[in-house]
C-alpha cells in the first residue's frame, strides 16, 4: 500500500487555480454534452419529456469530471477542492440562467441544483485524488 503524502502545517485548504480550471473544465464539457444532447432531439424522435432528465445527467457528469480534474491537479484535499467547482459552476449557471431567461427562479429548484453540484463536486473530487495517487 503507497504511504500518502504528509502534507506540511501551511498546506491551504482550497487550491484556487485548480478550482478555477476545473470550473472551466466542468462548464467546457457541460456544453459539449449539451450540444450533443440538442443535436440528438433534433435528429431522432427522442421524447422531449426525458429533457429534464437528460439536463440533470449532463449537469452532475460534467461537475464530476470537473472536480475530479481539479482534485487531480490539486493532489491533495479532494473533497474541498471538489467542493469548490461544485459551488463555482452554480453560481456561474445561476448568474448565466438570470441573464439569459429572466424571470422567477424557483428556490427549490435552485436547492436541488445546488445539492446536485455539491453531491458531484464532492465525488468527482474523491475520485481525482484517487486517480493522482
Amino acid at each position: 500500500m503507497a504511504l500518502l503524502k504528509q502534507e506540511t502545517p501551511g498546506t491551504p485548504v482550497l487550491h484556487f487555480p485548480s478550482i478555477y480550471r476545473g470550473t472551466l473544465v466542468s462548464l467546457g464539457f457541460s456544453l459539449g454534452l449539451s450540444i450533443l444532447a440538442g443535436l440528438a432531439y433534433y435528429f431522432t424522435s427522442l421524447p422531449e419529456s426525458s429533457m429534464p432528465w437528460v439536463a440533470t445527467v449532463i449537469l452532475f457528469v460534467s461537475v464530476v469530471v470537473g472536480g475530479g480534474y481539479a482534485a487531480k491537479r490539486a493532489r491533495n484535499r479532494g473533497l474541498f477542492n471538489g467542493l469548490g467547482v461544485g459551488v463555482a459552476t452554480f453560481i456561474i449557471l445561476w448568474l448565466l440562467v438570470g441573464l439569459f431567461l429572466p424571470g422567477d427562479v424557483l428556490l427549490v429548484g435552485a436547492l436541488g441544483k445546488l445539492a446536485l453540484t455539491l453531491a458531484a463536486g464532492g465525488l468527482g473530487g474523491m475520485l481525482g485524488v484517487g486517480l493522482a495517487s
